[in-house]
């Protein structure tokens, strides 16, 4: 319980990884891809972020093809929740 508290591992790991790719993502080009924290931190990145589920994972592409959908103007009218 600790060491996943506010002053344990995962607090520094986390406050590790925003400094880090802030600080890489501020030197690199505008249109270059930036930098994110299983980039930087790969091997402790399912323990800050879990993997989804299969469940999860499917109502994550629902609400992104919602999402797209609902970009295209009046499609408010036919779409709905």
């Amino acid at each position: 319980m600790l060491s996943d508290g506010m002053i344990g591992n995962k607090a520094i790991l986390v406050a590790l990884s925003s400094l880090t790719t802030g600080n890489l993502n501020s030197k690199i080009a505008k249109t270059a891809a930036p930098f994110q924290m299983k980039d930087v931190l790969p091997s402790t990145h399912e323990y800050i972020v879990p993997p989804l589920s299969e469940e999860e994972k499917k109502a994550e592409v629902s609400k992104r093809l919602m999402s797209f959908l609902k970009t295209r103007p009046g499609a408010e009218d036919f779409l709905k929740e």
